[in-house]
């Protein structure tokens, strides 16, 4: 069955840190296949019946987003019940009612979890980092994390992600403010373009 999901992808400075860190808890843990590339969930993962409709649906609404999201990394978390370790994200105001139209929107036609239809102000933004952790090895890893540096760096999401089945089915470019097919988002010169144009910026959200 085919699964849908829609999220951030972390991109520069953010995630270099966070892979050096993903590397260094594998070497000491040998944490294997619980490991995660890190991404800020928006919705998902989920069912739809519908692609087209989805497609048409995750189009409009980044396009008709006026202000770019952004979002702000820091310190680390865990979630007790299901053993899942990851980097806190504090979002601006554009990102969480984003990501609440995303919701609202899907829910009629898509089989989205529980935490998704939480209110924008409700919703806990995260990177994961690891899960499905057997309980020694969380709780070592909670104690490790006592003497980490924070990962810290101001930073607009660059890009809205829709995958299925893991595959990137489209991706907008708030940046270039235009939807990106698999290939250009994927492309080196199309993220050296953004890049660019975050340099011209004057509030230090580039690297």
């Amino acid at each position: 069955m085919t699964r849908y999901l829609i999220d951030i992808r972390m991109m520069g400075s953010v995630k270099h840190q966070i892979r050096m860190l993903r590397d260094q808890l594998i070497g000491k843990f040998n944490l294997g296949d619980t490991m995660v590339t890190p991404h800020i969930t928006l919705a998902g993962p989920f069912f739809c019946d519908n692609e087209e409709k989805l497609v048409s649906d995750f189009t409009g609404i980044c396009t008709s987003q006026r202000k770019i999201p952004g979002y702000e990394v820091g310190g680390y978390g865990f979630f007790g019940e299901s053993k899942v370790v990851y980097v806190t994200i504090t979002p601006d105001e554009n990102l969480k009612q984003f990501r609440y139209k995303l919701s609202r929107t899907l829910a009629p036609y898509c089989s989205l979890r529980n935490y998704d239809l939480d209110s924008a102000e409700d919703f806990r933004f995260h990177a994961t980092l690891a899960m499905k952790l057997d309980w020694l090895t969380f709780q070592r890893i909670k104690w490790y994390f006592r003497d980490q540096k924070s990962v810290i760096y101001r930073h607009h999401p660059i890009r809205a992600t829709l995958l299925r089945n893991s595959k990137i089915l489209g991706e907008y470019d708030f940046i270039q403010e235009r939807m990106l097919t698999r290939a250009q988002a994927l492309s080196r010169a199309t993220r050296k373009r953004d890049f660019d144009i975050l340099k011209t910026w004057d509030d230090g959200s580039w690297e």
